[in-house]
């Protein structure tokens, strides 16, 4: 039976603590310079990558399926 309590305080004090580093995280704003872009084709893409050396890039490539 002590256990049973003290598994219980330990879940109820776990999800406590992740609520409030959800809300920490989830308060901070990221920067204003940074933004998302839209790339319709080939072209697009290399002078986007070009533009930008000396910086480091991530490139996502995303697929529906």
């Amino acid at each position: 039976m002590l256990k049973s309590k003290r598994w219980r305080w330990l879940i109820i004090g776990a999800v406590v603590v992740a609520t409030f580093v959800a809300a920490v995280i989830g308060s901070l704003k990221p920067d204003s310079n940074v933004a998302l872009t839209d790339l319709n084709d080939l072209e697009e893409l290399r002078a986007a990558f070009n533009r930008e050396q000396g910086t480091p890039r991530l490139l996502l490539l995303l697929s529906p399926t």
